[in-house]
């Protein structure tokens, strides 16, 4: 029995099996109709989509078609207007061309016989001035130059100048051709350009100077404003030596002061006043105080007898003082005239004899070779070598023949060079009717040398030699130093 109801039940679950995959086709088959129906569906869909796009895109087409039916039509009308616009523009251009042509040659015409616009005389103004106008003009800035003045201010003074005293010619026709003629050799589009936007142009009188009177005015104030330095000094009184210090002086600057006045002239506005300073540079002494202290000792003396009184006597007193005190540093040159001169009354001399063309005549200054001839024999004492020296023509009584120097002033003078490395001092003084001439300088000048000037005298010629003697008297110096001829 159990075994039949199991036959059954199992019978009974094949067809239930069997049902479920009938079904499961059945629903199979629907799910692809339905897939089916919906594909076609959206095929349908598509297709109605495809075409609205392709509709629009037609729509699109023609509307951008009319667009540019539009846009050509109005870029032409944009050609037409602006051809028309350029042909506008170049008949203005054109027109303004001719209109300045006819301005160019019409304005340079005008200026033909007239000073350009702009133009002026120092500050005086030339425009549209015709020839005969120019001129009267010229005058007229002539006669203020003439009435201005310079005003030169120094150290401690202003000095006052007419401007017509420098000036020689106003060379009015010059000026007048400068201006008148500016511009007017250039083409016309030049003529134009300068007469409508030409600068400020200045001109000035190119004046020929009178280079006399500005070196005159120079000079002048040179002389009364310059303050001459003071050189150290050696005072040597009873074998005692005192030191006074130098001073600094000032002296005009010559060539600057003539370039400023000429630049002055030349370059500003001379019409007016014009002020100038005055430059001056410090006038140093020469000669330097630790130097002028290395002097020390007496390195020689001479002395010659004049009798003292009358006017031989008065002309030996002042040229002696005149020559006191004289310092020659190392490498300088002494200058008797140079030292005592002028021989002049108003240098203080007065009449004496003289000697004149071989004999005895008044003249001024008689006695200042006896001086001359004292110096020169302390000088060969000194070891020291003449440079210009001459005898005079009758032999003196003073001084052995070859041993004396004259003076005959403008034409023979008596120099001599210090050739040693320190300077030399003169010291000179009368007294008693004596001559007394000192050289001074440093103890080791001459080395212990001792020199003495001697003269060989036949008949009417002398000749002079220098000899040195060391310590011991050994003459370890000769030298033969003139021979003098007497009338």
């Amino acid at each position: 029995m159990d075994n039949e109801k199991d036959e059954v039940s199992k019978e009974n679950d094949i067809k239930k099996t069997n049902e479920e995959i009938k079904d499961d086709k059945i629903n199979e088959q629907n799910v692809d109709n339905e897939k089916c129906d919906t594909k076609e569906n959206n095929n349908e869909e598509v297709d109605f989509n495809n075409e609205q796009d392709k509709n629009k895109e037609f729509e699109k087409h023609e509307e951008a078609n009319i667009e540019d039916k539009q846009d050509e039509e109005e870029n032409i009308v944009d050609d037409e207007i602006k051809n028309k616009n350029r042909k506008k523009f170049f008949i203005c251009i054109f027109i303004a061309l001719i209109i300045l042509i006819i301005s160019i040659f019409v304005t340079s015409s005008k200026y033909e016989n007239k000073v350009y616009p702009n133009i002026f005389i120092y500050d005086e103004s030339m425009a549209k001035l015709n020839e005969s106008q120019l001129d009267k003009e010229l005058l007229n800035i002539e006669n203020k130059i003439r009435k201005s003045k310079i005003y030169i201010k120094t150290t401690d003074t202003e000095y006052v100048v007419d401007i017509k005293d420098f000036i020689k010619d106003y060379k009015n026709k010059y000026i007048k051709d400068k201006v008148f003629k500016y511009g007017k050799k250039q083409n016309k589009v030049k003529q134009f350009a300068d007469i409508i936007m030409g600068g400020k142009k200045i001109f000035k009188f190119n004046c020929d100077l009178n280079e006399d009177g500005i070196k005159e005015i120079i000079q002048k104030i040179a002389k009364q404003t310059n303050k001459k330095c003071e050189e150290p000094k050696a005072i040597i009184e009873r074998d005692i030596i005192k030191y006074n210090e130098g001073k600094e002086g000032l002296k005009l600057d010559e060539n600057s002061l003539y370039k400023n006045l000429v630049g002055a002239i030349k370059n500003k506005n001379i019409t007016t006043s014009i002020k100038i300073d005055a430059d001056y540079k410090k006038d140093i002494p020469k000669i330097n105080m630790l130097d002028l202290k290395k002097v020390d000792s007496k390195i020689s003396s001479y002395s010659t007898n004049y009798g003292g009184g009358g006017g031989r006597g008065k002309n030996i007193e002042v040229s002696v003082k005149k020559l006191d005190d004289t310092i020659v540093m190392p490498g300088e040159e002494f200058s008797y005239e140079k030292a005592i001169g002028p021989v002049t009354i108003e240098n203080g001399y007065t009449y004496a004899p003289v000697i004149i063309n071989k004999t005895l005549q008044s003249g001024v200054g008689g006695g200042v070779c006896q001086v001359s001839s004292t110096v020169y024999n302390a000088q060969l004492k000194a070891g020291i070598l003449p440079t210009e020296r001459r005898n005079h023509t009758i032999p003196s009584n003073y001084v052995p023949r070859g041993l004396d120097a004259t003076l005959a002033t403008g034409s023979i003078d008596y120099k001599f060079r210090n050739t040693y490395n320190y300077p030399i001092i003169i010291n000179s003084y009368t007294s008693n009717g004596n001559i007394y001439i000192e050289f001074w300088s440093n103890k080791e000048a001459l080395n212990g040398i001792e020199y003495k000037p001697v003269s060989y005298v036949s008949g009417r010629v002398a000749n002079t030699y220098l000899y040195g003697y060391d310590k011991n008297g050994k003459k370890v110096y000769e030298k033969h130093i003139d021979t003098s001829v007497y009338k």
